[in-house]
């Protein structure tokens, strides 16, 4: 991905970056401890069944969650870097403010909805399971604007911690909630992770949020800026997330909801280790975007590549030996939804590079048409696929609009993508696919 040539540029752009790379990786290496746990632990401990109900109800916690609060980071990391120094501060609490105050707004009503339903029909909507999602929901959002602040502030520590506490702390309460109250005991697990992650929150920018700092005018354009990124990321969430929520209500069958929340939820796990790097890197771009801060974003997607595309390959022909082995025998029928979700890894580098990009050359609209146009293939595609395929369905509906979204990306921001990587990425994806299903079907 790196040509020879380069050389000279790309010492300063691995120094440019080298900081909140680290924290990144940091972050991403004690999650993935934490994430091999969640994903080997948790399900044989569940069983397929009740690890379907855990799931939807962790999947409707994280899309809410990341629906209400996706773009702002991006947000904070563009315009408070690029504010004053003496201003920063105000500016990020500013900023914060303001997106809390919407969100209040929207958690209130997603709680009336709550109770209503669990009113109208307590048996699909248990009362305390639907209330403990509400209450996560709210947790988890809290601690992402507070944290978002931080990373805008070019402190990405805190940031790359969140889950990491939240995940080890997830495994724990689940093992002992789910021992003494069953499946509703795991739910109640994910809002003791919740709350541990909202402690985080609070002590890493406790000084911004009770501090004195001067007001400021919110940047012109921001308000903007920050409703297209959030549509447009919250569309993406759904694509990539909704299969679970989608094979629940459509098949009807808790196991293959359990494939796919597992096939999905390994695959999403890859994939935000992936776009972590790029977030903790804006706001370190965003305080010159000018001075080769695209090539630094294409230098990293070029070396991210160079690791995902050979270890996506690699397990796609090993699938239908690791899956049980790691997993356990219950989840062998999960094999074939593993392939189209690993290749949904191998084009993050080159979403979330994208994603950077636009936001660097301040045009959030790309985040809100990709996103429109992924969201309109997922919802095309599960509907199309989902009944008739299931678990294995809902990851080929992910994959279609992740790479529709790519697609749109490319076309509105020329230059900013290069050929290299954008055939590095399709290419593999497709590998991926290809080799998964004749791997499979040389098995059967």
């Amino acid at each position: 991905m790196v040509e020879p040539s380069q050389a000279a540029t790309v010492e300063v752009r691995g120094d440019r970056l080298r900081t909140p790379v680290l924290a990144g990786l940091g972050g991403k290496v004690a999650e993935a401890v934490t994430l091999v746990l969640l994903a080997t632990v948790v399900p044989r401990v569940l069983g397929p069944a009740d690890y379907g109900g855990f799931a939807v109800a962790l999947t409707v916690v994280m899309i809410g969650a990341l629906a209400m609060t996706v773009g702002g980071a991006t947000l904070l990391a563009r315009y408070v870097p690029a504010a004053v120094p003496g201003e920063r501060a105000a500016l990020a609490r500013a900023l914060s403010l303001r997106l809390g105050r919407n969100r209040a707004m929207v958690l209130a009503a997603l709680a009336a909805v709550a109770t209503v339903l669990a009113v109208w029909n307590p048996e699909r909507f248990p009362p305390l399971p639907t209330a403990l999602v509400v209450i996560a929901l709210a947790l988890n959002v809290a601690t992402t604007l507070a944290l978002q602040a931080d990373l805008g502030l070019g402190r990405a520590w805190g940031w790359s911690a969140r889950y990491p506490v939240q995940n080890a702390v997830l495994v724990a309460a689940v093992l002992v909630l789910y021992a003494t109250a069953g499946p509703t005991g795991a739910v109640a697990a994910i809002v003791v992770a919740a709350a541990a992650g909202f402690v985080l929150a609070v002590a890493a920018v406790g000084p911004l949020l009770v501090g004195r700092v001067a007001a400021v005018p919110l940047p012109a354009g921001a308000g903007r800026f920050a409703v297209m990124q959030a549509t447009g990321g919250a569309l993406t969430q759904l694509a990539q997330r909704g299969g679970v929520v989608v094979v629940a209500l459509v098949a009807g069958d808790a196991v293959e909801t359990g494939f796919a929340a597992l096939a999905l939820g390994v695959a999403l796990a890859a994939v935000y280790a992936v776009v972590q790097l790029f977030t903790v890197s804006l706001p370190m771009l965003a305080q010159r975007p000018d001075d080769g801060a695209e090539p630094a974003l294409r230098w990293l997607a070029g070396w991210v590549l160079l690791a995902v595309v050979p270890s996506a390959v690699a397990t796609a022909a090993v699938l239908d030996t690791a899956v049980p082995l790691v997993f356990g025998a219950a989840y062998t029928g999960a094999v074939t939804a593993f392939g189209p979700a690993l290749a949904i890894v191998v084009l993050a580098p080159l979403h979330a590079l994208a994603i950077q990009a636009a936001a660097l050359r301040m045009r959030p609209e790309v985040s809100l048409y990709a996103g429109l146009a992924g969201a309109a293939v997922f919802a095309g595609a599960s509907a199309w696929v989902v009944p008739v395929a299931g678990a294995v369905g809902a990851s080929c509906a992910a994959l279609a609009a992740t790479g529709t979204s790519a697609l749109v990306a490319i076309r509105m921001l020329p230059g900013a993508i290069g050929g290299r990587i954008a055939f590095t990425s399709f290419g593999g994806a497709l590998s991926v696919v290809a080799l998964s299903a004749l791997a499979q079907g040389a098995l059967s």
